[in-house]
């Protein structure tokens, strides 16, 4: 069952390096990065409402939802700012470039909630071996901008 959830996860990074290009030719398309963001949100909203209707989940109902801390908004506001922040610098940085330095954000944000146990997750300390794995991350983001950088 793991490899299954393994080759869920690769299919859907591939499926996700297409969203920054996507949603930034539709911004050039209807002339604002803000409405191709607003776009791209609502399908997917609209998306998330047709498996819940398909799946017969119950409404968690609203003494639920009034009752969640108020970090959990945090996880809104960044798929927002994610969209919103790849339609504006993918097609500066190209999308290798652009994921590079996400995975690099994502590694180094996510030690830092480790090392903390941010969220109610557990503590787990910055090993050395993790350091030198957020290090390499940061090898591959320069890496993807060194031929920019040289102006070959």
């Amino acid at each position: 069952m793991t490899v299954l959830y393994l080759f869920t996860a690769l299919g859907l990074g591939a499926i996700i390096s297409m969203q920054p290009a996507i949603n930034a030719q539709m911004a050039l398309r209807l002339g604002s990065p803000l409405a191709a963001a607003a776009c791209s949100i609502v399908i997917s909203l609209a998306m998330i409402i047709v498996a819940w209707t398909a799946f017969g989940r119950v409404s968690p109902g609203w003494s639920k939802l009034v009752s969640l801390p108020w970090w959990v908004l945090i996880g809104g506001a960044a798929g927002a700012l994610f969209v919103l922040g790849g339609i504006m610098a993918a097609p500066r940085l190209g999308v290798a470039a652009f994921f590079t330095c996400v995975v690099l954000g994502q590694v180094a944000g996510s030690a830092i909630l480790d090392q903390f146990g941010a969220f109610g997750l557990g503590t787990q300390p910055i090993s050395w071996t993790r350091a030198v794995g957020i290090l390499l991350v940061v090898a591959g983001a320069a890496m993807t901008q060194a031929q920019s950088w040289l102006g070959s």
